[in-house]
């Protein structure tokens, strides 16, 4: 306890717990592989016009919402496998945030639009 101008102040100081940081470690290291994972599934070749490429958000900001966007042929991807590992990478990465008490700026992350560029689709 420490006494300024003859008050008393109390000083607390939180820290993580051991268990705490190696949960949000361990949270941490599910979220990487997931995104490797998702990243693996991601083919942005094998489209010959815009209208065949495809956006979806990737990742979780701690206030919500895509971290990020990625654009992917619709032909060349397996769609529905893709869009299992967004879903379980969203939760994955919202669980480690949440665990390390991570916060993010809030800024809202616009929709890009796809485009096919020399026969690739990309997100702009």
């Amino acid at each position: 306890m420490m006494v300024l101008a003859g008050r008393a102040w109390v000083a607390l100081v939180l820290v993580a717990s051991p268990a705490e940081t190696e949960h949000a470690k361990t949270l941490k290291q599910n979220a990487e592989r997931l995104a490797q994972e998702a990243h693996a599934l991601v083919n942005p070749n094998g489209c010959s016009k815009a209208e065949e490429c495809e956006v979806a958000g990737f990742g979780q900001k701690a206030c919500g919402g895509p971290r990020e966007f990625i654009a992917y042929c619709s032909r060349t991807t397996d769609t529905k496998a893709l869009q299992a590992k967004l879903d379980a990478l969203m939760k994955a990465e919202k669980a480690w945030q949440e665990a390390a008490g991570i916060m993010s700026n809030c800024g809202l992350t616009r929709r890009p639009r796809p485009q096919w560029v020399e026969g690739v689709c990309r997100a702009r």
